[in-house]
């Protein structure tokens, strides 16, 4: 079974009821562990749904984002949903505005304070991501397929993921401010430049 007959996905909503029981309760860390425990079941869901269902794929890639911000694994989220953007699970007025609750939650706790270096499977990852999103964009050249982007997703480690996440909250700072989160080789540590850095 697959979708929405998946028993992962009723243990996943099971284990989201708990977690939201514990948050009442004032068991943050308890709640988060749960809902990030609903979110790996989740996304092993989507994994699994065909691409001939795609608003059954949609609905429980918005599911499995959800679980990963309330789990407050901010990177985790960002990174996720861009990965569902690019493989066309979902698009980005699916996910916009939880996007925007995750980019707000991470401005608000703050962004670490190093950049870890990417491996070699995030740097392909990466790079695989950009030529789709360019293809998508211009509508030229030859698009990679998406299965060589949901393989190299699946196999990332959470240092890959959080590495990804802060490369494109960077990228999103640009897009929103022209402003650009890079590293300070000097101190090797993020840095706004740009415009209003100069200032």
């Amino acid at each position: 079974m697959t979708g929405f007959e998946d028993p992962r996905g009723h243990q996943s909503e099971a284990l989201a009821f708990v977690a939201e029981q514990a948050e009442r309760a004032g068991a943050i860390g308890q709640a988060r562990a749960l809902f990030s425990e609903a979110a790996t079941l989740e996304e092993q869901v989507v994994a699994e749904v065909s691409a001939t269902a795609p608003r059954v794929r949609a609905v429980l890639a918005t599911s499995a984002v959800a679980l990963w911000y309330k789990a407050r694994a901010l990177g985790r989220a960002l990174a996720l949903a861009r990965h569902y953007i690019a493989a066309a699970v979902s698009s980005d007025m699916e996910l916009a505005e939880l996007l925007g609750l995750i980019r707000d939650a991470w401005v608000h706790d703050g962004l670490p304070s190093t950049l870890p270096a990417h491996s070699e499977l995030a740097r392909q990852y990466l790079e695989t991501r950009e030529q789709l999103d360019w293809v998508r964009q211009t509508r030229s050249g030859t698009a990679p397929r998406i299965e060589e982007l949901d393989a190299m997703w699946r196999v990332l480690g959470d240092h890959d993921v959080t590495t990804i996440a802060q490369e494109l909250i960077s990228i999103d700072a640009v897009d929103r401010t022209g402003e650009h989160l890079g590293i300070d080789v000097a101190v090797d540590r993020l840095a706004q430049v740009g415009p209003r850095a100069a200032r």
